[in-house]
């Protein structure tokens, strides 16, 4: 009996036990109900008067307005060409990290906006900054081959005051795929813009005009007819020695047409500067083989004209460069003219006596000659 009467006792104590759990339970959940944002719960189902079932429910609450966010997350997210301006900004130590920079903005050239770009250019004061943007504006004729990119070069060149700053706007040419002289002929709206930087008073520019004529003659080793004939004519122009010699020694004139070759010619006749004259004297080393026999006649001619010994060393690295082995007897009845040249000619005659093949290995043979006689 007693077994009994304990056995009810531990069943009644189970349940007051379970009624207890669910009555926390409930009270917990009733207190996670924020006031107002009561769970809507369906009524239950009535008969409409149609006979049809529905049910109601209550209406929805108006949404609580969002809290506002933390201040340090409203700043605008910064432009990625702006970020990647100050990048190469700050890579002015390392030249290999501020290439890799160019090639980030390369890869943003055709998903920027034009007038983006362009107001960077614009507002851009360092000059080697300013280089790498306007060389990037430059490439956008390369994609869509509109002229106005060109002008907008052009005009900003000629605004620009600072030296250095348009001598850069200059050298951003080289961007261009096709040859900047003869891109500009075809499509820029002004013709005559390198005959202008060439008589710039400012020397950087004038640079920058002999330095984008070599390396665009460089893609072509040096036979762009184009190229040579715009740096012969540009050599005739120009007001400086150090500049035409430079555009003489630019490019090969092997492409170029008879004019531009008897210009050259007469450089060498006429200028009064020994610069230059030495300039057109290794210019004509470079004719074209139907314009050589001619050559040839004339730098012998003007050897025994020519006074200054730079001129006439010229002379004779053309004479040997245009006739390799032919222009033995060509060097030979040169011998006497000048005595302090008769070593100069020796050492010619010395060289093509091994019958090179090219003028690259002749060449090559004496620079190895001139390493060892100063090494003795």
């Amino acid at each position: 009996m007693s077994k009994g009467l304990e056995k009810r006792g531990l069943a009644l104590g189970a349940v007051l036990l379970a009624v207890l759990v669910g009555v926390l339970l409930w009270t917990l959940g009733r207190k996670d109900e924020a006031p107002g944002e009561a769970r809507d719960t369906p009524t239950p189902d009535t008969a409409s008067a149609d006979g049809t079932r529905g049910g109601t429910s209550k209406p929805a609450q108006a949404p609580v307005a969002a809290s506002q966010p933390p201040e340090d997350m409203l700043r605008p997210v910064t432009c990625e060409l702006d970020s990647l301006v100050e990048e190469y900004r700050r890579g002015k130590g390392s030249p290999a990290y501020r290439r890799y920079v160019v090639e980030q903005l390369r890869g943003l050239l055709e998903k920027m906006p034009p007038e983006q770009l362009w107001a960077k250019v614009e507002a851009e004061q360092d000059p080697e900054v300013l280089e790498a943007l306007s060389s990037l504006w430059v490439m956008r004729f390369n994609l869509t081959g509109d002229k106005g990119v060109l002008d907008r070069v052009l005009d900003k060149t000629g605004r620009e005051t600072d030296p250095t700053r348009k001598a850069v706007l200059v050298r951003s040419l080289r961007a261009s795929d096709e040859p900047s002289v003869e891109v500009l002929a075809k499509h820029g709206s002004r013709k005559d813009t390198y005959q202008e930087w060439v008589k710039d008073p400012a020397p950087e520019v004038r640079e920058a005009v002999v330095g984008n004529l070599t390396a665009e003659a460089a893609r072509n080793f040096g036979r762009y007819q184009g190229v040579a004939e715009q740096a012969v004519a540009l050599a005739a122009e120009a007001g400086d020695a150090k500049t035409a010699a430079g555009l003489l020694g630019a490019t090969s004139i092997e492409a170029a047409r008879t004019p531009a070759v008897n210009s050259v010619r007469q450089m060498l006749k006429e200028s009064e500067h020994p610069e230059v004259r030495a300039a057109a004297a290794k210019a004509l080393g470079t004719v074209a083989a139907n314009e050589s026999e001619q050559t040839l006649r004339m730098l012998s001619e003007r050897f025994s004209a020519e006074q200054r010994p730079e001129v006439r060393g010229a002379i004779l690295e053309s004479i040997a460069r245009l006739g390799l082995t032919k222009a033995v007897p060509v060097l030979q009845k040169l011998k006497g003219v000048d005595r302090g040249m008769d070593g100069e000619i020796d050492t010619w005659l010395t060289l093509l006596a091994s019958q090179p093949q090219t003028w690259n290995l002749l060449l090559q043979d004496k620079q190895a000659m001139e390493r060892k006689s100063q090494g003795g």
